[in-house]
């Protein structure tokens, strides 16, 4: 009896409609990226901020529970008044994110970096990963070779929107892109949304 390998799902759907992230379901895709920019006023009250004000957050939530976590993150930061425009779209893309995994319970983080805490690149250990770099440089991504390291690179724009298949996503398919912080040299620090599925959650 013929063994039947499992392909690689190699492609990336890009486009300034959000409605693209939902395109990660499809065969064969493993990234879907929103184009959009981070909203200007969001932006320049970010960029004014010290690091040590800027919000950190890890918590499993519903997307009920979302802008109240937020609130409470930027209220232990000192964050300031740039909480309410911060939780509003971090709820946006949690709703997303809920759609994309079919997960009625995420995993969010908001990390603070400097320098480059993920150098290798790497496909997570989880269903799928949604990433925005809220602040600073980009994620990095690419097409996996044969050796590990990326076909080549793109860097995600501040404010981009990307769904990545994780190493645990259902079916047949391998996500085949690959990801990492960005450079060092890139500059820093970054502000970066996090949003998984929770595990038994009844994700995708």
């Amino acid at each position: 009896m013929m063994t039947v390998l499992p392909r690689s799902a190699t492609a990336m759907n890009s486009s300034d409609d959000p409605r693209v992230l939902r395109t990660l379901g499809m065969e064969g895709v493993s990234l879907a990226l929103w184009t959009r920019s981070l909203p200007d006023d969001l932006a320049r009250a970010l960029d004014a901020l010290p690091t040590d004000r800027l919000p950190r957050l890890r918590r499993s939530l519903t997307q009920s529970g979302v802008t109240g976590a937020i609130h409470d993150a930027c209220d232990e930061a000192g964050t300031g008044d740039c909480a309410a425009r911060l939780a509003a779209d971090v709820e946006t893309l949690a709703a997303h994110a809920m759609q994309v995994f079919a997960s009625p319970l995420l995993e969010l983080r908001l990390d603070v970096t400097e320098g480059q805490p993920c150098p290798k690149w790497h496909i997570d250990a989880v269903p799928g990963r949604l990433l925005c770099t809220l602040l600073g440089p980009g994620t990095e991504y690419g097409p996996i070779g044969p050796n590990g390291e990326p076909q080549s690179v793109h860097c995600m724009p501040r404010g981009a929107v990307g769904a990545f298949r994780g190493v645990l996503w259902p079916g047949r398919e391998l996500a085949a892109i690959v990801h990492r912080s960005p450079p060092r040299e890139a500059g820093g620090p970054r502000l970066l949304l996090v949003i998984d599925p929770a595990p038994n959650a009844g994700t995708c």
